[in-house]
């Protein structure tokens, strides 16, 4: 009787199926979750940008908050990012018309990833993006 048959591989390709198939799977779930988070990096990026730009060709710190806060939703909105929880802040305070000043959009962004059942601590990730925008200071009067 020769040794080579007392080794049989019967079996081991569903041995190696059960070892692999999860592992497989799991890295897709990784790829997907590296997807969905750079697309909402981009997302609240893009939102920041907008609403400091927006905010920078308002007249009044008033009117600058609430175009940059609209802006920023819209943005959001437009690019198709669930955010499962949003804060949008402007800060407009140096802005005058007449003199140069800047404006600051931050944009936060609670991204879901509890679907896609990976050990995510709160199930969620939190995007933050923040831009800066010098003010026109040849805007119009009011």
């Amino acid at each position: 009787m020769s040794c080579g048959r007392c080794w049989g591989d019967a079996g081991s390709v569903s041995v190696e199926a059960a070892v692999l198939v999860p592992a497989a799977i799991f890295v897709g779930l990784l790829i997907i979750a590296g997807a969905r988070v750079s697309s909402a990096q981009q997302a609240v990026d893009n939102a920041a940008t907008a609403a400091a730009r927006a905010a920078s060709i308002a007249r009044t710190p008033a009117a600058a908050e609430l175009a940059g806060t609209q802006v920023a939703r819209e943005r959001l909105g437009r690019e198709g990012i669930t955010c499962q929880e949003s804060n949008i802040s402007v800060d407009a305070s140096q802005i005058a018309v007449g003199r140069a000043g800047l404006v600051r959009a931050d944009v936060t962004c609670q991204v879901a990833l509890s679907d896609l059942a990976l050990p995510v601590p709160g199930g969620t990730r939190t995007i933050t993006a923040t831009f800066t925008s010098p003010a026109d200071p040849y805007r119009g009067l009011p």
